[in-house]
């Protein structure tokens, strides 16, 4: 799992620039089924049987949050917009990668201490104020990046202590990998009599185009999403959020299927595989929103990999709860999906 997971979080995929991860995961699918990767972006696997009454889809987006080309200044410098939620808080003296004829690294600007006013040493600039070095002059920028270029924040995998991995993008790279181990355990299966897709969508961080679009495209009788949600770490001392590697997070909401957010339930307290319950009040902030609303209508739940430091180079999550992810969906499939 843990290889697999670096070896997602090693492509870039700023939403609306899927296609080099697209491949990828056509590669690393198309073993367990019939695979194809669609215009936005999306990879969809087909498994289980064709014919059988129920189809059951599972969803995990593969793009990530960055930054896009607006404009070059005359001294070579790159001003930028936002793709999904960046947080500008993070921006000063990070290091990002400009994808353009080819990739090159960057460096956000920020103005020393010494520099600043006493005033103003704890207000952040705006992303749209905000200017990257890649240390060439205008003729050379121009020659190699083109207005609306994408942009990655620049990080690396690490291994920390007690199965904890740290990386960019495991929002929502984990559930990407959670679905293609979950797609290997249902090719070696001969026990599915559901119709199974497995969908990695696209541009889930500006507005969930991809999952829009496939889950029409499936038209599926329930769903299970599979994204991130907060874990418990200093200076956050809500009692709702989880924590690391006492298994995923089964959603609750009113948007969310009961019939399918009790049907996970039962089989994790059944199988005894951990699990923790995340309430929300209204909608998920998750692809589980739109693909309820599919057609005439979706059951959908939700499973989250606790994860902190979301939106950062340094996301942290915990290899167990991946895999305990991966069995429940598996149990999920084998039981036939929700019960009444």
């Amino acid at each position: 799992m843990k290889d697999l997971l670096f070896k997602l979080c090693d492509a870039s995929a700023v939403s609306g620039n899927e296609n080099k991860i697209s491949e990828l995961l056509t590669d690393s699918l198309s073993k367990y089924g019939e695979t194809h990767v669609y215009n936005d972006g999306s990879v969809i696997c087909e498994l289980g049987n064709k014919n059988a009454e129920k189809t059951i889809l599972f969803d995990a987006h593969i793009d990530q949050i960055g930054l896009i080309v607006t404009y070059i200044t005359e001294e070579g410098f790159i001003k930028v917009a936002a793709c999904g939620g960046v947080d500008k808080r993070l921006l000063p003296g990070s290091v990002v990668t400009v994808h353009g004829k080819k990739d090159l690294k960057g460096v956000v600007c920020n103005i020393p201490p010494h520099l600043s006013k006493s005033l103003d040493k704890e207000e952040f600039v705006d992303i749209e104020d905000t200017y990257i070095d890649l240390g060439l002059k205008k003729e050379e920028v121009k020659n190699n990046v083109n207005i609306g270029d994408s942009i990655s924040f620049y990080g690396k995998q690490n291994e920390l202590l007690n199965e904890r991995v740290s990386s960019p993008c495991l929002d929502d790279r984990s559930g990407a990998a959670v679905l293609i181990k979950l797609a290997e355990k249902l090719h070696s299966s001969n026990n599915i009599k559901s119709r199974v897709f497995i969908l990695l969508s696209s541009q889930e961080e500006t507005g969930s185009l991809g999952a829009k679009i496939s889950s029409y495209r499936c038209n599926p009788d329930e769903a299970i999403a599979v994204d991130v949600s907060f874990a418990k770490q200093p200076n956050l001392t809500c009692d709702k959020y989880s924590c690391l590697g006492k298994g995923g997070m089964i959603g609750i909401a009113p948007i969310l299927s009961n019939q399918v957010t009790n049907t996970l339930i039962n089989i994790a307290k059944n199988k005894n595989i951990p699990y923790q319950l995340e309430v929300m009040g209204g909608k998920s902030g998750t692809n589980a929103d739109v693909i309820a609303t599919t057609k005439s209508g979706v059951k959908c739940g939700l499973v989250s990999v606790p994860q902190r430091y979301m939106h950062s180079t340094v996301e942290v999550v915990d290899i167990k709860d991946l895999n305990n992810i991966v069995e429940l969906l598996f149990e999920y499939v084998l039981a036939g999906g929700a019960k009444d």
